[in-house]
């Protein structure tokens, strides 16, 4: 079977926005600020209209943006650290960038992978297909991205994101104890063998 994504489109024509005086770009999405401010005063928009990133739990966190800046709060959204879901199966989540755009980007990279193979809780799932791959900067190990192929990787994903958001490194993850036996080891695990002290599977070899 194939999936074709065509993509989005904004659906604003009938709501009169140029009669408002609510600017969009030339596709008809709405233009927001940071604090998703339009160009008129009181007036805010949030999820896909903005054209940003297209997801539900983006277009949620948008709306807690918006209401604190209405309610006079210092608030604004930050894009860097976006999780992102495919619910196939085995399950794909990420954030941040992959391996190839942060090298593209100008990092020296640093990457842990750590298979489900290895992983206690997976065998006893027998559900053992992909792996948790972690991205990081080599200098001060900060994480970049993080990759998930496998089972409840939507539900893994959120350590990625906090450690993004949080600016955490490698260290921080792999110092951080994890329950025993659970999924969510693998992201320790990736961290560890990122910085070269793996311990449920050998240690990989150099390219």
């Amino acid at each position: 079977m194939v999936l074709v994504g065509v993509g989005r489109r904004p659906n604003t024509g009938g709501l009169d926005l140029e009669r408002a005086g609510v600017a969009t770009d030339q596709r008809g999405w709405v233009e927001v600020d940071d604090r998703l401010r339009t160009n008129v005063e009181g007036v805010h928009a949030i999820g896909d209209v903005t054209g940003r990133v297209l997801l539900a739990h983006v277009a949620s966190h948008q709306g807690l943006v918006a209401a604190g800046v209405i309610a006079g709060h210092d608030e604004r959204m930050n894009y860097r650290a976006v999780p992102a879901a495919t619910f196939t199966h085995p399950e794909v989540a990420s954030v941040g960038l992959t391996e190839a755009k942060a090298r593209e980007v100008g990092h020296d990279v640093v990457v842990g992978r750590f298979p489900f193979t290895a992983l206690g809780r997976a065998q006893t799932y027998g559900v053992t297909e992909g792996l948790v791959k972690v991205v990081a900067e080599r200098r001060y190990r900060e994480v970049l991205g993080v990759h998930i192929i496998g089972p409840s990787a939507s539900d893994l994903i959120p350590e990625g994101v906090l450690a993004m958001h949080l600016e955490a490194t490698l260290d921080d993850i792999a110092d951080t104890i994890h329950a025993h036996p659970t999924l969510g080891e693998s992201g320790m695990e990736a961290a560890m063998v990122a910085l070269g002290l793996p311990v449920h599977i050998s240690r990989p070899r150099r390219r």
